[in-house]
């Protein structure tokens, strides 16, 4: 009954907004100051959360009564006037829906306007995480300094509770590798060629899977040696001071533990 109605549209967007577009937006909110340094601004953010909440319900709502009604996808007309309020109704959502990402692309201007202060995430921790991953800088300039001592569940929630330090040993030189654009242009490529391998359009596909491979021969023959972040340096990051006269046998011990 409800087959190529209105019901359809209203149920699939349901599906995809609130499963998944709901959850990729709350994915950046959270990750954002991890791999930016800086939180969103919160109340830019809440105003943007209420406006996709409420114009998503009165937005596909509508079209749930539409489909039931008979009304049909893909139409450019109708004569029904029973059908003009429900429409009507579903175009009040959807300008909600716009305020909301106008309201999530100030939020972003903002944000980045206020980086320094008060949205400056010095802890690297903004959430109270409870796993490893909050346990270094935002954004991280390396994994980690040392190597994190794993015995709970949620190891570092638990150093924070018992004041047990997570990280134990001494601190080492950090090589880095540098940075490249390989992944991001093979990324945008593998892009291309998916949607042409969707819709069948084969030149484009071979064009993207041949840059793909060509990328990727001509990134293995460059030398990429990388760089080495210093233990002195790792250790000013982490907040870590050499002590200017160890003078004593236990400020050696300590001295050798910090680093190597």
């Amino acid at each position: 009954m409800l087959h190529n109605s209105l019901f359809l549209i209203a149920h699939f967007h349901n599906v995809i907004i609130g499963g998944v577009v709901f959850g990729y937006f709350v994915g950046v909110s959270y990750w954002w100051p991890k791999v930016f340094g800086f939180k969103l601004d919160e109340s830019l953010g809440k105003k943007a959360f209420w406006c996709w909440l409420v114009g998503f319900v009165v937005a596909f709502t509508p079209l749930y009564v539409l489909g039931f009604m008979g009304a049909t996808r893909r139409m450019n007309h109708y004569d029904n006037p029973a059908w003009q309020i429900w429409f009507v109704i579903a175009a009040v959502g959807v300008t909600i829906i716009a305020l909301g990402v106008a309201f999530q692309a100030l939020q972003i201007v903002v944000s980045v306007m206020r980086r320094n202060q008060p949205e400056r995430d010095v802890s690297g921790d903004p959430w109270g995480g409870r796993t490893l991953e909050w346990s270094i800088s935002s954004p991280p300039k390396y994994n980690f300094a040392r190597m994190p001592m794993v015995k709970e569940l949620d190891a570092f929630d638990h150093a924070k509770e018992t004041g047990v330090s997570l990280y134990q040993g001494s601190f080492r030189d950090i090589h880095m590798p540098d940075n490249t654009s390989v992944g991001f242009l093979i990324g945008m490529a593998s892009l291309v060629f998916g949607f042409a391998a969707i819709w069948h359009i084969w030149w484009l596909a071979i064009v993207a899977f041949l840059g793909i491979a060509a990328t990727a021969i001509a990134h293995s023959f460059l030398k990429n040696e990388g760089y080495i972040i210093p233990a002195a340096t790792v250790m000013a990051i982490e907040g870590y001071t050499l002590p200017s006269k160890p003078s004593k046998a236990s400020a050696s011990r300590d001295l050798e533990l910090e680093v190597n």
